[in-house]
């Protein structure tokens, strides 16, 4: 296929189509309220580990209960900086304008993705820090041991995003409330099992990832990166028969 042809009418190639369109819902974003109600969110946990500092828990078992804390508010941050952002594009009938310009129809996917699914990593990342120096930074948590912590929670953060992006596309109508809960109850539970069926839980591999389990990091790696791929295939191919 020549370049002309990969790059449509549009005059725009895959890579740019999605560059343009992570900017634009990444300034959309900034300039909205979900970004900061996500942000107050997911600092909710540090009152938690506020009080348990306070009454002078054990620290490994405060870093724990922060880390877990901060995993619970990962539903949220993603389904609702994802989840409508993408849904408002198909229910509104705003992604037919940029179909009209002949980009490829699963920029839109990896537009948000690329735009938003950092953010809602970086809001997690920053959520568990604060916690990790309230508790007292490297003098009770080992350095190691935190960004061990930080990798986990960033990283699932990183495929909740995907597979929210995947649930949006098949219900947008309905997409946080859908989102929440498939990631909140369903793959948490699913996490919990002390059956291999963990292995295709987020939480499963971001505690994994964070060393909060038997299992070596690769297996919390693949799940991770297996998770992710099936919400995005899941995302590409409905967009892609969209009308």
């Amino acid at each position: 296929m020549s370049q002309g042809a990969q790059r449509g009418s549009s005059g725009l190639s895959g890579a740019e189509a999605t560059l343009a369109l992570a900017r634009l819902a990444l300034v959309r974003a900034i300039r909205g309220r979900a970004l900061w109600i996500t942000a107050a969110l997911a600092l909710l946990p540090v009152i938690v580990v506020s009080v348990r500092v306070g009454l002078g828990h054990d620290h490994d078992d405060v870093w724990r209960t922060a880390f877990e804390l901060t995993l619970l508010t990962l539903p949220i941050v993603p389904s609702i900086l994802i989840g409508p952002s993408l849904a408002d594009e198909l229910e509104d009938k705003t992604s037919a304008y940029l179909w009209s310009r002949a980009l490829p129809r699963w920029t839109i996917i990896t537009g948000k993705l690329v735009g938003l699914a950092p953010i809602a990593a970086a809001i997690l990342i920053v959520a568990l820090s604060v916690s990790w120096m309230v508790i007292g930074g490297p003098a009770a948590v080992p350095v190691g041991v935190a960004i061990g912590g930080l990798v986990g929670v960033g990283a699932a953060a990183l495929t909740g995003s995907a597979m929210v992006a995947g649930l949006s596309t098949l219900l947008p109508r309905h997409a946080v409330a859908v989102s929440v809960v498939w990631l909140l109850f369903v793959d948490s539970s699913i996490g919990a099992l002390p059956l291999k069926l963990r292995y295709l839980s987020i939480s499963f591999g971001g505690r994994t990832l964070a060393g909060f389990t038997d299992v070596g990091l690769a297996a919390g790696t693949i799940t991770l990166v297996a998770l992710a791929g099936v919400g995005v295939a899941i995302a590409v191919v409905r967009i892609a028969r969209m009308e």
